[in-house]
């Protein structure tokens, strides 16, 4: 999808919606939504914003999958808040740069979660502050959204003031206990010449994007899932094989927009990063190898992130199967945070939710948002 058709979409579903393009210092520019207001609450000036940032193989069309108004965007929208909802460099609306092509240079894709943290994020929290003429936003975020804010308070600490509060969906940052496939997948070729001989077949990247030619022959992913094929049970048992079954929070008559919508582009450095640190144990910078390692680092290995130092007060969120993040590497995370800014680790009370579910399921709005968007309430009324 296209950022004008995104844009359009969140028009027709009766929202105000704008962008705005950053750049960054090497020359990457991303793409960021605003939704100012919409028909329960018209914009203007001086409303608290919340910046809501996808995960991996995402962008910010995966937090517009529910129907109505059910969606987080819409649900924080519709309580008189400002949504801005980001697009990491790499993805379909973020994939221009001043001198390299996204689609024929390898260098585009070399980078990983410290560049979209440090030289990124910044850009669009400044952004937003400018524009809406206030002093802190929230932060929302599902996955390795959640890294990238721990990334960029540690290496910008000033950005630190600028949160009111942050809330985490299955924070992608420390890995362990995981049992996902693709972790599996990528345990077995990481540190092995699979790893560069994949990274170059892949030109660098995990391509979420229908190709030319998929889609002149109707081959793209919500084609293929409509109600059509949908008897065969291709789409829902892809799903629940790489993130467990959850048959009863799968809207299956949204099948084909919820696969439509949920994948996108992403560089492989940041699923080789996943892998190191579940490897390792540890939420730890990019590890280059020893020599690279001695030169950013002047270390050997790649040092540990300070989670210690953050200063935004936090909230967790959970899912009992989560086969990405599962609910020990989840308290790992609630653990690393100063017990001061620790503020709330909730289990979803739903007995399957899983990594993804916190998109798609049914009752996400009833298990999550509400309470997300009540907690923002209450914060606001102090």
């Amino acid at each position: 999808m296209t950022v004008k058709s995104q844009v359009a979409e969140i028009r027709i579903r009766g929202y105000n919606a704008t962008n705005y393009t950053i750049l960054s210092e090497d020359g990457y520019y991303s793409t960021i939504y605003r939704i100012p207001g919409g028909p329960q609450s018209p914009p203007r000036k001086g409303k608290r914003s919340v910046l809501v940032y996808h995960g991996f193989g995402s962008a910010a069309q995966s937090w517009i999958i529910q129907p109505g108004s059910r969606n987080l965007a819409f649900t924080l929208a519709d309580a008189g808040y400002e949504v801005w909802l980001a697009n990491a460099r790499g993805t379909s609306p973020s994939k221009k740069h001043i001198n390299l092509d996204a689609d024929r240079d390898l260098e585009y894709w070399n980078f990983n979660i410290d560049e979209l943290g440090t030289k990124d994020l910044p850009l669009m929290v400044d952004l937003m502050l400018r524009e809406t003429g206030t002093k802190q936003v929230y932060y929302a975020c599902h996955s390795v959204g959640c890294a990238i804010l721990l990334s960029g308070l540690e290496n910008v600490p000033d950005l630190n003031g600028k949160f009111k509060a942050s809330f985490f969906l299955a924070p992608s940052v420390f890995f362990g206990s995981g049992y996902n496939p693709a972790l599996a997948i990528c345990r077995s070729i990481l540190g092995t010449p699979l790893e560069s001989f994949f990274y170059w077949v892949m030109g660098g990247k995990l391509n979420g994007e229908p190709s030319k030619l998929a889609t002149y022959l109707g081959l793209t992913p919500g084609r293929i899932c409509s109600w059509k094929f949908m008897r065969c049970g291709i789409c829902d048992n892809v799903l629940f094989a790489f993130y467990g079954a959850d048959p009863q929070q799968l809207d299956y008559g949204n099948l084909p927009n919820i696969v439509t919508k949920l994948g996108d582009n992403g560089a492989l450095k940041l699923p080789f990063h996943f892998t190191q640190i579940d490897i390792a144990c540890d939420f730890q910078k990019y590890d280059f190898g020893l020599e690279k390692n001695m030169l950013k680092y002047g270390s050997s290995k790649p040092p540990k992130y300070n989670i210690s130092q953050m200063k935004v007060p936090t909230y967790i969120f959970y899912g009992e199967l989560d086969n990405f993040v599962t609910p020990w590497d989840a308290a790992r995370t609630r653990d690393a945070i100063p017990k001061e800014f620790m503020k709330g680790f909730y289990k979803v009370e739903s007995e399957l939710f899983n990594h993804i579910d916190f998109l798609m399921a049914k009752d996400a709005d009833v298990l999550v948002y509400n309470k997300v968007l009540s907690i923002v309430n209450e914060i606001e009324s102090k």
